[in-house]
């Protein structure tokens, strides 16, 4: 007998509006909430692609703030690789406890920074250990106080969730060019999460052992990275696409 298994959404957090300034990402304009992960799974890629992520910094206040960004966190990394670029200063290797740029940047009332702003993880291609960046973004007045609320994004870096070999006894998942539906078949019980392409978690659920259909409906149309992992803690990836 097959089981109907409804997705729930997971988010990481809500989004929000900031009181004195709000970061959306540059390529998408989505708005970025307050502890969002950002995740790859390459090191050392092109200035294009996704893992060099662009964001921007509107001030939503009445009055000019002065921004800064200080690295709280660093995990597997000295901070050393690290591209930070914000209001046109540009470090190629960040240090834990340290805020760029030196000189806070100063954003006019209703007004955008934008040009050249990212987070680049710049270690060898070949690089297998997994990484954290964790940044905050900070606003002060002329007075140099801190305003408002503070928002903080990590950049991640986790090889891992790039297609392995499965370790899991024999499943089947399809189609892989999905509509509404998708179909698996394990031995196992299984738990699964759904990664979009930039290694944000979107949401989970538990998989039985038996033939599952899962409601995708409600998904974006896109690639998602489906990670599935048994009780002895084995795992395998699998890339789908949502259309």
């Amino acid at each position: 007998m097959k089981k109907i298994l409804l997705l729930t959404t997971f988010f990481l957090s809500s989004f929000f509006v900031n009181a004195q300034f709000e970061v959306r990402e540059t390529s998408t304009n989505n708005l970025v909430s307050d502890n969002q992960e950002i995740g790859f799974t390459e090191a050392g890629c092109a200035y294009s692609d996704p893992c060099n992520w662009k964001f921007k910094v509107t001030n939503t206040s009445a009055n000019p703030i002065y921004m800064k960004i200080f690295v709280d966190g660093l995990e597997g990394t000295d901070g050393s690789n690290f591209q930070l670029c914000f209001a046109g200063v540009c470090l190629n290797n960040v240090t834990l406890g340290s805020s760029y740029p030196n000189n806070a940047a100063m954003i006019a009332s209703g007004a955008t920074n934008s040009a050249g702003n990212n987070f680049w993880n710049q270690n060898a291609p070949e690089t297998t250990t997994p990484m954290s960046w964790t940044l905050r973004f900070q606003a002060f007045d002329d007075a140099d106080n801190e305003i408002g609320t503070p928002l903080t994004v990590t950049y991640r870096f986790d090889p891992n969730l790039s297609i392995e070999e499965s370790d899991l006894t024999p499943f089947e998942v399809y189609p892989t060019m999905a509509d509404d539906i998708l179909n698996i078949s394990s031995r196992e019980d299984l738990s699964l999460t759904f990664y979009n392409l930039l290694g944000k978690k979107v949401q989970e659920v538990n998989i039985n052992s038996g033939d599952n259909v899962l409601d995708v409906s409600h998904l974006a149309a896109q690639p998602y990275i489906l990670r599935f992992t048994n009780d002895m803690g084995k795992q395998f990836t699998k890339k789908i696409v949502i259309r």
